[in-house]
């Protein structure tokens, strides 16, 4: 917790246990966009994160209020300009994919706001419900898809997101001139965080992520093509 503040963190879906569950989708989430220059914009963001967000990355409830009309006001810009709707705005893969993390940090903080903060929200439902984006219909599973088709595993691994499954939200929006190198900085942080990536000693077990275990097959034949093994885990 930051400065007395209650730091939103929701719990680690531990997919190897207990599976994500299926609760049923909410309804879809409309904006009215109306004019907005063709230009990529992410100053209303970097406000927001500015406010809402503590030292380790976790999203303070009480301070969104303040910043709702704010970052609305990001949202409506996402929902017109984007990789799909405006490619000539997007002409390198760098500057997708920092789309795609500022979008999926964005409305992540949206979903959760449109939820009331509760204590317990998996993370299956913020998954499902779609809101209008990059001149088309998305969901946060969808945004993950984008991710996931990038040469670099660790892309997807390391998007932001309010769940302690995924990776903890950026103090600042991310750019194309920047974003390799902190995809690899997020990775690393992301592994290295004790309440996402849990050793468990006294039980002999290892609490992974859910944006980690679902790559493990692709790990697993990695690790068995560079090392010569065949029963990798």
């Amino acid at each position: 917790m930051v400065m007395g503040t209650r730091a939103f963190k929701l719990g680690l879906a531990v997919v190897v246990l207990t599976g994500l569950g299926c609760e049923p989708a909410c309804g879809p989430i409309v904006l009215q966009p109306g004019a907005t220059r063709r230009v990529v914009d992410y100053s209303d963001l970097a406000e927001v994160l500015q406010k809402v967000v503590d030292v380790d990355g976790r999203l303070l409830p009480e301070m969104m209020a303040e910043q709702a009309d704010k970052l609305d006001k990001q949202l409506c810009r996402l929902v017109v300009l984007g990789p799909t709707g405006t490619p000539d705005l997007f002409t390198e893969p760098e500057d997708a994919i920092a789309y795609w993390y500022n979008a999926r940090a964005a409305w992540s903080m949206k979903l959760a706001m449109l939820n009331d903060f509760p204590e317990k929200l998996s993370p299956r439902q913020l998954q499902v419900r779609t809101f209008p984006l990059d001149g088309r219909r998305m969901t946060i599973a969808e945004i993950d898809t984008e991710l996931a088709a990038d040469e670099d595993w660790r892309t997807v691994v390391a998007a932001p997101g309010v769940c302690l499954s995924c990776a903890r939200l950026p103090a600042c929006p991310f750019s194309g001139q920047d974003i390799r190198q902190r995809i690899v900085e997020r990775f690393n942080e992301f592994v290295d965080d004790k309440e996402r990536f849990v050793i468990d000693i006294r039980h002999r077990r290892i609490l992974l992520p859910s944006a980690l275990w679902q790559r493990r097959r692709e790990l697993v034949a990695r690790h068995n093509a560079a090392y010569g093994t065949t029963d990798a885990k």
